[in-house]
């Protein structure tokens, strides 16, 4: 069982997770995270992004290229 302590740091982590990714998306595009993920996609690439070893900005610069190419 998590303890909360693990419960906060993963809220935290995909909050930042979520704010780096709409930063690259905004940079890269012109249009936030929403105009081209859902909710339940975001949370999909949270979870590959905690299962990889790769940092945050490459992930999420990946993500972006992926899904706008």
């Amino acid at each position: 069982m998590k303890t909360s302590n693990e419960v906060n740091e993963i809220s935290t982590l995909r909050i930042v997770f979520i704010e780096t990714l709409s930063r690259q998306f905004i940079a890269i595009t012109g249009c936030g995270i929403y105009v081209y993920l859902n909710p339940v996609t975001i949370n999909e690439l949270f979870n590959r992004y905690l299962s990889s070893s790769v940092p945050i900005n490459v992930f999420a610069r990946q993500c972006v290229r992926n899904i706008v190419a």
